[in-house]
């Protein structure tokens, strides 16, 4: 059973009162009762009401002047008024009431049917409005608490990094101190465990950065433009000329339109995804990466970096955006599991959002939408362009 919900009845004439009290009278409604404008107004300080069934003949202050007040304040202004007359079939009459704040009228002598209608008509209405603005109310307490909670986790992994730099430098100082001192003095397996402890340096002050990149890309300012995502990618590829050095690895790069973005943004984009394809088609000979885009459903652009790589079981897909998720040994792929953290915040950062495809020893494909420019003049992509219409390119 809902819960009841109050209405205020008005009515200088007790016996008026008490015909409206036994027709509403049940577990849905609570009912206040006034007699002057004076009291009205007391009990609207004191509640809030659904509903006020409002006499239009009173003395002193009258119902279209009462329901004046009422619409004034803030605080009431929203409530709906039903004034209750005995002139309702007077145009004027009507006219005052409505431009006093009347939303409906009945008429004496009541009639309960009709009354009970409207009554729980305006009543729903109350309780639905109500649980709307609890919900929107309940969401934007959650989402301020969301981004409070996302700035301190942000601020902390910034600073934690910050401060892990210092004793990691020491480390490593340390390490080479001890090779001068006394490298002569060491055998074979002691010079091991010091290049294994500068090596374990080396990989934390690798995972420092990448969580640093991290951290500063919820709070770094987006400067977008109208961005040719060829250009951009091709400026990846060529930041990629010392992993793909020596490799045979078929290139099928397809035209891709622009968009709105952050170009140095959308360069880290193509970069993390274009280093991983290199990484995990390591094993592979030739090595085969695609590039192309399409059109999604909802009318945005659909980029995509495919290759024949190792792949991995979909059934751990929801893993791969996350930080420090990796889904091979690092014995056999290198890497600190936030790259693909830092892509998705990226494509988050420009409202589009990002997803990967695969299958253990056949390949990935990641794929991220973009919505398209607004800029007149920029060229529609169609379907998805196909392996064997692409061009191909060697390093």
């Amino acid at each position: 059973m809902p819960d009841p919900v109050n209405i205020l009845l008005v009515d200088d004439r007790p016996q008026n009162l008490s015909v409206l009290e036994s027709i509403l009278q049940g577990d849905d409604y609570r009912l206040t009762k006034a007699q002057s404008a004076q009291e009205a107004l007391v009990a609207l300080f004191d509640a809030d009401f659904a509903l006020i069934v409002l006499d239009v003949q009173m003395p002193e202050t009258s119902g279209f002047e009462l329901a004046r007040i009422i619409k004034e304040r803030q605080k009431t202004r929203d409530i709906p008024i039903v004034f209750v007359t005995a002139h309702c079939s007077e145009d004027e009459h009507v006219l005052s009431g409505y431009s006093a704040g009347a939303v409906d009228y009945l008429t004496k002598p009541i009639k309960p049917a009709i009354l009970k209608s409207k009554v729980a008509v305006f009543a729903e209405l109350y309780r639905k409005t109500k649980a709307l603005n609890e919900a929107n109310q309940a969401l934007q307490s959650r989402n301020q608490e969301l981004v409070a909670v996302n700035n301190e986790l942000e601020a902390f992994s910034y600073t934690v990094s910050h401060d892990l730099r210092a004793p990691l430098r020491h480390v490593s100082g340390f390490v080479e101190a001890l090779r001068e001192h006394s490298g002569a003095n060491l055998d074979d397996e002691a010079r091991r465990y010091l290049t294994k402890v500068q090596d374990a340096a080396g990989e934390m002050g690798n995972l420092i950065d990448h969580l640093l990149a991290f951290s500063r890309m919820g709070r770094a300012e987006l400067r977008l433009e109208l961005v040719d995502m060829n250009d951009v990618l091709q400026r990846a590829r060529d930041d990629l000329q010392p992993e793909i050095q020596g490799r045979c690895i078929e290139w099928q790069l397809a035209t891709l339109p622009k968009v709105e973005a952050d170009a140095s943004l959308m360069r880290q984009v193509w970069t993390n995804l274009l280093s991983n394809a290199v990484k995990y088609t390591r094993p592979r000979d030739p090595a085969r990466i695609e590039v192309g885009c399409g059109d999604s459903p909802n009318g945005e652009f659909v980029f995509f970096v495919r290759d024949n790589g190792v792949g991995f079981d979909m059934k751990y897909a929801d893993k791969l955006f996350g930080v420090f998720q990796r889904l091979h040994r690092a014995h056999e792929f290198e890497g600190t599991g936030i790259g693909l953290a830092i892509v998705r915040r990226i494509v988050s950062r420009h409202g589009g959002h990002i997803w990967a495809e695969g299958k253990l020893d056949a390949g990935t494909t990641v794929s991220f939408a973009l919505r398209k420019p607004s800029a007149p003049g920029v060229p529609k992509v169609g379907a998805v362009i196909p392996r064997s219409s692409a061009a191909t390119v060697q390093p």
